[in-house]
């Protein structure tokens, strides 16, 4: 499969929809920890555009289109110096996506003079956050889900 096109950029109130529906969608996909845990998977699909709506009154929404669509979010709350989301839809993964959605909050973070940020990590995003320049702050968990809190210097 060939490497598409994709561009970043702030998210707008007109993308809360396809948001959630990336956010549905990559909790199903073969990623995801979330997708055998039912409980997660019913929450997810109950949430609506509204929930991302409020989000975005507190956090930073960055997203990334392809082939005409949104296939990927990321949210970074500057107040808490924290990357709180990052998904992209299965179809679209290992594009390098999800790395330029966390530069790109990475860059919004800096030019809000943050010296760092945090976040929590899950599974096989441990591995993409350490190729991020993302460093443990906490072991990851030996029991239940395997999932860390790491930071990066920016």
């Amino acid at each position: 499969m060939s490497k598409q096109l994709f561009r970043v950029r702030k998210a707008s109130s007109a993308d809360a929809q396809q948001i959630r529906d990336v956010h549905v969608l990559a909790g199903k996909g073969p990623d995801s920890l979330e997708r055998n845990n039912k409980l997660v998977l019913q929450w997810m699909e109950k949430r609506v555009a509204a929930d991302y709506l409020q989000a975005m009154q507190t956090e930073v929404f960055v997203v990334a289109e392809a082939d005409n669509r949104l296939c990927g979010f990321g949210a970074v709350n500057l107040v808490k110096a924290e990357i709180t989301s990052v998904y992209v839809d299965p179809d679209f993964t290992r594009r390098g996506i999800a790395s330029r959605l966390v530069g790109l909050m990475e860059l919004a973070a800096t030019d809000a003079g943050l010296p760092a940020l945090e976040l929590q990590a899950a599974g096989g995003a441990l591995t993409f956050y350490e190729k991020q320049g993302y460093v443990y702050v906490t072991s990851p968990a030996t029991t239940g889900p395997l999932w860390a809190q790491m930071r990066k210097d920016l």
